[in-house]
């Protein structure tokens, strides 16, 4: 069972990871608000899972613990990229940096979706109902997140990519 429990802990630290980069794209984003806002919802949903990975993996002996962050100086450069962004508007070069972001996102949530992949696999191996049930859910979740960034993707590109500066 202890090779469960690194998957839960990488899955876990996959889960915060996307979940602060989300936060950092709406802050980046913050002039863009059919970015900005689903960003910070899509945050939610990544804590969201983080919490319930960790209740996964007390079944499994597994102690994960929150992520320790400072609000203090989260909130700080939370402020200073809402700030950036602001003045940033609609420079020319904010299209190319909303593809950035979209795109480091998109690989994110896929690496994310692996490991749901992965342990939804081993749920099935070990015959654990209750965990593929709530694997396949959170899962599809994620792919709700792939999905969403996809059209996002596609609906910035010729935006950004195609108009002249």
């Amino acid at each position: 069972m202890n090779k469960i429990g690194l998957l839960l802990g990488e899955l876990h630290d996959a889960e915060c990871d996307l979940a602060t980069e989300y936060r950092a794209v709406a802050g980046r984003q913050a002039a863009d608000a059919g970015t900005h806002y689903p960003c910070l919802t899509l945050a939610q949903k990544c804590d969201t899972h983080a919490t319930r990975i960790r209740e996964m993996a007390d079944r499994y002996a597994k102690d994960l613990s929150e992520p320790h962050q400072s609000h203090t100086v989260a909130a700080a450069a939370d402020a200073i990229r809402h700030k950036t962004s602001e003045l940033l508007g609609h420079h020319p070069q904010s299209g190319l940096l909303l593809l950035r972001d979209l795109r480091q996102l998109y690989v994110m949530a896929q690496a994310v979706g692996v490991h749901w992949i992965l342990l939804g696999q081993v749920a099935q191996a070990i015959r654990d109902a209750s965990l593929f049930d709530e694997v396949t859910a959170l899962h599809k979740e994620t792919l709700t997140q792939v999905k969403w960034l996809t059209t996002r993707l596609k609906d910035a590109a010729p935006q950004a990519l195609a108009t002249r500066d």
